[in-house]
């Protein structure tokens, strides 16, 4: 178990106040000390910056058969999901242009709303 040092600190304001330091084992008898054997090895190493939580909405929408299915395929042979195919689709066609240039396009495409029969 690693140890409890005491080291003095000698800032302005702050003189004869000591503060608690922790000493952590080496690692090589960190590796043969057991089941803590991990941890104290794993405290030993500088902090790890958070990760930033991937901020994700889902969304459902119905596609052309043809589409669908070359989709699937198009997947799961490169071994990713569709929806990141979809996300890489969209990325790429809004990057393309401003909105009202690529709502032009689509309509000159034959987009429109589509209703449920």
């Amino acid at each position: 178990m690693a140890s409890i040092g005491v080291a003095s600190s000698k800032r302005s304001g702050t003189a004869g106040v000591t503060k608690a330091v922790r000493k952590a084992k080496p690692a090589s008898d960190a590796a043969t000390d057991g089941p803590g054997a991990m941890l104290a090895a794993a405290e030993q190493l500088a902090p790890v910056a958070p990760r930033r939580p991937l901020r994700i909405s889902t969304v459902s929408h119905t596609l052309d058969a043809d589409i669908a299915e070359r989709l699937r395929h198009f997947a799961f042979r490169e071994r990713i999901s569709e929806s990141a195919v979809i996300e890489f689709a969209l990325r790429t066609f809004f990057g393309s242009g401003n909105d009202q240039s690529l709502g032009s396009r689509l309509r000159d495409a034959g987009a429109a709303l589509r209703r449920k029969r």
